[in-house]
């Protein structure tokens, strides 16, 4: 739910120029997101000498905040092995090398199962592994922000949770030819985010601005999800998701890479507020496109090229893509700034300061 303010544009504090971007209305800059692999963000705070992520973003101006409840369960991390679980068993491997380290999923905890009672004895997660009255404290903390719930498991999502149980390369021959199994693995995903989503809000409440909502229907070229699986199990789902946030009138953002056009009008009949990341070279993608189309019905956050542009280019480039992204899309509001993806850990330091910088210098020139 948007509320309409009578809000004097020079002294808008952060989430005040979200909510008036969203609402249409132009604020008094360029709404900016923050989002990175937190390889990235650890190196970001050592080049620049910051203790902890807040700094770091309260240097770039950053007009959003994550929040999350504390997990209190067993330890999922092994430093000293370089391994790694998460809450629903997928096991993770540090790869890489030097400063180019990042955890990859190597064991698919369900992968060549087809037996549909079988996940009825599967260690499923529960919400007892949260603390989610430590989420009350963190609202007040950033009262002045954006709030978000975080990126992981604070984001409710469906296939990209699946694709880690049972693997991506069988992700969609489970889907086709064992759909009696899959809906099972739909079923279980669901009813774990309902109870995390209730006991989330009943200690939020309204204070949370966003839910962020995230799966990747889309690939560079198109959809990756037929008409009838995106009926038959994501619409549903996301329903249940957003029932109890859109009562409160809290905001629905909405997550997905790649080439989702012909999704956007599935999104907004949901009450999505936000698409999220523009993913501008897939197909359809082309940010006039987007907002001659769909301008006036949704918000779309991100935009600037993460793979080309903020990872290969140079600073005076990336300024001049700033500069033609928001010349775009802000008129009129419905527009916040940010990567097109998560910045990767190989990304320049430089590239993105200069993004963020660009933001704050195009304001100052056009009031």
């Amino acid at each position: 739910m948007i509320i309409k303010r009578d809000l004097n544009l020079s002294f808008m504090n952060h989430k005040e120029r979200v909510l008036t971007a969203l609402n249409h209305e132009e604020p008094d800059r360029v709404p900016v997101f923050y989002w990175a692999v937190p390889e990235f963000t650890q190196k970001m705070m050592a080049e620049l000498g910051f203790s902890d992520a807040d700094q770091l973003l309260e240097h770039l101006d950053i007009d959003f905040r994550w929040v999350e409840p504390s997990y209190t369960g067993p330890k999922l991390v092994n430093h000293k092995k370089g391994l790694k679980k998460d809450i629903w068993g997928v096991g993770y491997e540090l790869a890489g090398h030097g400063d180019l380290k990042y955890w990859e999923a190597r064991h698919f905890p369900l992968q060549g199962i087809s037996d549909p009672g079988a996940l009825e004895q599967y260690p499923w997660p529960t919400t007892g592994l949260f603390d989610f009255n430590s989420l009350a404290k963190q609202c007040g903390k950033y009262k002045d922000y954006a709030i978000m719930t975080a990126p992981g498991y604070s984001s409710p999502g469906l296939f990209r949770i699946i694709q880690r149980l049972i693997g991506r390369d069988s992700f969609l021959d489970v889907m086709m030819y064992n759909p009696r199994f899959f809906k099972v693995l739909v079923d279980k995903v669901t009813e774990f985010y309902v109870d995390f989503i209730e006991k989330f809000f009943a200690v939020t409440g309204d204070k949370v601005d966003f839910i962020r909502i995230a799966d990747d229907f889309g690939a560079s070229s198109g959809l990756m999800i037929s008409n009838e699986n995106w009926n038959n199990y994501c619409r549903p789902a996301i329903e249940q998701f957003v029932e109890l946030p859109r009562q409160l009138g809290v905001n629905f953002y909405m997550h997905s890479c790649g080439a989702v056009r012909k999704l956007l009008p599935e999104f907004i009949s949901l009450g999505a507020d936000v698409l999220d990341p523009i993913q501008t070279r897939a197909e359809g993608m082309n940010p006039q496109g987007l907002k001659k189309d769909f301008g006036q019905m949704i918000t779309f956050s991100g935009g600037l090229d993460e793979e080309l542009l903020l990872r290969k280019s140079t600073p005076e480039h990336i300024k001049e893509g700033v500069r033609e992204l928001i010349e775009t899309m802000a008129p009129g509001g419905g527009f916040v700034i940010g990567p097109s993806h998560k910045l990767k850990v190989e990304t320049p330091v430089e590239n993105v300061l200069a993004m963020y910088e660009a933001v704050k210098d195009y304001s100052l020139k056009h009031p």
